[in-house]
């Protein structure tokens, strides 16, 4: 009897704190998840899902002082838009035109991030940004994943992997723990992401 009022007693303590945590991060949450699943799917809704859910994002991100993060949603919307243009114009055929890219891409690809996260790191030092160096390295990355997305670049999930595994930290941290919860179904769903691509990709490949 003890241990069930215990459970019961923790169980209200978890739903009064999801609670606490306010309409705007749900909100977030629900969309974003919403995005990456039909992006997932190649389903071209997952660009203006996406529109509603960065711009969420943005002002909580404000809030918390992750300028870079905070700045990348707004060019989140800027490559939705292209991505939902880009998506739409294609034939049919080529929307289900999965690409790949060579090991120098890759390389090149790391360096322009790299630079990126210096320059953008430095830059939001001045203005008193938490974390300023990981936050920028996040954001970098995120920019060109993106574009990668909007390509249908495969190697897109694995960079998201890797940019989502060190955003659960920032934003553990930085104590919105809702939002890293978002970036941990984001890991999953990426690695989902990946998979279906692939496997698209392979069927491609052997059809030509």
């Amino acid at each position: 009897m003890l241990q069930s009022t215990s459970l019961l007693v923790g169980m209200n303590d978890i739903i009064a704190y999801a609670l606490d945590l306010g309409w705007l991060q749900w909100l977030a949450v629900f969309f974003n998840i919403g995005y990456v699943v039909l992006a997932a799917k190649q389903n071209i809704w997952c660009w203006p899902v996406s529109i509603v859910g960065v711009t969420i994002l943005f002002f909580i991100l404000l809030d918390e002082r992750l300028y870079s993060d905070a700045t990348l949603q707004v060019f989140y919307v800027v490559m939705s838009i292209y991505g939902w243009s880009t998506w739409s114009q294609r034939s049919p055929e080529l929307k289900r035109s999965i690409k790949t890219i060579e090991a120098s891409v890759h390389f090149r690809t790391l360096a322009i991030g790299i630079l990126m996260t210096i320059l953008l790191g430095w830059f939001w030092r001045l203005f008193g940004a938490a974390m300023p160096f990981i936050d920028a390295c996040t954001t970098a990355f995120s920019i060109l994943a993106t574009f990668m997305v909007a390509e249908k670049i495969l190697s897109n999930w694995i960079y998201w992997i890797i940019i989502d595994a060190i955003s659960i930290m920032v934003y553990w941290i930085r104590d919105i723990p809702l939002i890293a919860l978002l970036f941990v179904i984001y890991v999953v769903l990426a690695i989902f992401g990946y998979r279906s691509w692939k496997r698209q990709f392979e069927m491609q490949v052997s059809q030509s």
